[in-house]
């Protein structure tokens, strides 16, 4: 019950905020929501534990409360895009198809016990939740960063949001904070066809979706790894780059929010979203160039959600002297890993055990991208795709691991963070071709033998 009742306010609060940018069926909009309700959600638990004030659960949702009575008409926003009555078998097999595997998880993932591979899941991530649940503020934790060896220094997306949960919950219930990955996952599964059936049709995102949640990888951490941040992550970018695409494509000014708002909910989530954010304020500012600013609230818009999301915790790092790598820390590069790490990573992408045809998928839709029919606009999602890989390939260069141990420990949860979004690119580049193709006229229906000679003996 206290799961259910928590899935429901995040969607909401979420839901509450993206509606007016948005319009989308009720299956999208509690992936949407549930992603952007989890970070408001920890970017208000971060204030309330700065301020201080108190993380009781009716202090955290009265506001909200407020706001949903003026704004109670936003949440009945939507439509039924999957029109359940219209599908045929295959659409109905495709949508089976998106469900099998993850359901399949989800009961290994509830008796998963704690065990030294998903070590970093609660060491780096829900100890934190935990600390923070039992101290009741960020004061205990920020005088003492610099005693603990649990990366103090990473972005607390998961933790406070954990810590929401163990408040709502009374305790720190680990097994709410578990979770949150699988929560993640079907949240990436609605988000990928939202973005996939935009821009194609309903039988080609069904198709892609269910590819999605069949990833052999995507699988294994959402569910085996419950606890880590990579398959939130995920969906922060898969969501950041395909609104920025939106907007690319088509300029509406609510795209670029929403590509905001996702972006930077990447950064407070992963170090490596930070870098993801980066990449898109260039896209962003070359979009600019191109075609001029957005509109004035737009811009403003797209200017707070990075305020928001990144600058508080990057002062309070500095302010409390939190130790602690970024992405590409770690002193001067090891050029000597740079031929490991690009050998590691296109060879562990090119596994079909691991990623099935996602990457190979990605190549082919570069090589076929002229028959495609997409614009020059679709050339971000591959772009981001690669410039993710880029800052994993820097990343290696740091001397502060063995390489070999750091690839072993780390690359497959990093591809699996890009893997839906290079995912993505391909849909997008089938669905185009498929929208190109001319559609063949339909015969006229063939008259009824009575009907004909009745008109026949008119015209006598």
């Amino acid at each position: 019950m206290v799961l259910s009742f928590a899935i429901l306010v995040t969607v909401l609060i979420g839901w509450l905020v993206v509606s007016r940018w948005v319009r989308c069926g009720w299956v999208e909009g509690v992936a949407l929501g549930f992603a952007a309700g989890v970070g408001i959600l920890s970017l208000q638990m971060l204030l309330y534990g700065l301020v201080p004030l108190p993380w009781h659960p009716a202090a955290v949702l009265l506001p909200w409360a407020a706001v949903g009575m003026f704004q109670w008409r936003a949440i009945l926003r939507g439509r039924d895009s999957l029109n359940w009555k219209n599908l045929d078998w295959l659409e109905w097999l495709l949508l089976a198809a998106c469900l099998v595997a993850p359901l399949a998880w989800l009961p290994y993932e509830r008796v998963m016990p704690l065990t030294t591979r998903g070590w970093d899941a609660w060491a780096i991530w829900l100890f934190k939740a935990k600390a923070f649940y039992l101290d009741g503020n960020l004061a205990g934790f920020l005088a003492r960063a610099g005693e603990f060896d649990c990366q103090p220094s990473y972005p607390l997306l998961i933790p406070l949001y954990g810590t929401f949960l163990y408040k709502l919950a009374g305790a720190p219930a680990e097994h709410l904070a578990k979770a949150m990955s699988p929560c993640f996952f079907f949240s990436l599964l609605g988000a990928f066809y939202y973005l996939a059936r935009r821009f194609g049709s309903r039988p080609v995102a069904l198709a892609f979706t269910a590819m999605l949640a069949n990833l052999h990888m995507a699988n294994i951490v959402a569910f085996e790894l419950a606890g880590y941040a990579d398959t939130a992550l995920s969906v922060y970018l898969l969501l950041g780059a395909g609104f920025l695409y939106a907007w690319w494509k088509e300029g509406a000014a609510s795209d670029l929010v929403l590509a905001s708002l996702f972006s930077s909910l990447a950064a407070w989530t992963k170090n490596e979203g930070v870098f993801f954010l980066a990449g898109v304020a260039l896209l962003v500012l070359a979009g600019w160039i191109r075609r001029g600013t957005a509109a004035r609230a737009a811009t403003v818009w797209a200017l707070i959600w990075p305020a928001l999301a990144v600058v508080p915790w990057m002062v309070v790092r500095r302010v409390y002297g939190v130790p602690g790598s970024d992405l590409l820390g770690g002193g001067a590069p090891a050029w000597r890993n740079l031929g490991t790490g690009f050998e590691s990573i296109l060879g562990q992408a090119a596994k079909a055990n691991v990623y099935n045809l996602t990457f190979w998928l990605l190549v082919a839709s570069l090589l076929l991208f002229r028959y495609a029919g997409v614009g020059t606009s679709w050339w971000l999602l591959p772009g981001l795709v690669f410039w993710q890989m880029a800052g994993l390939l820097m990343a290696y260069l740091s001397p502060r691991n063995d390489i070999q141990w750091w690839i072993g420990t780390s690359l497959d949860r990093i591809l699996s963070q890009i893997a839906p979004l290079a995912l993505l690119g391909p849909a997008l580049a089938l669905a185009a071709w498929m929208n190109s193709r001319p559609v063949a006229p339909k015969a006229p229906p063939k008259k009824p033998e009575r009907r004909r000679k009745r008109e026949a003996q008119r015209r006598r």
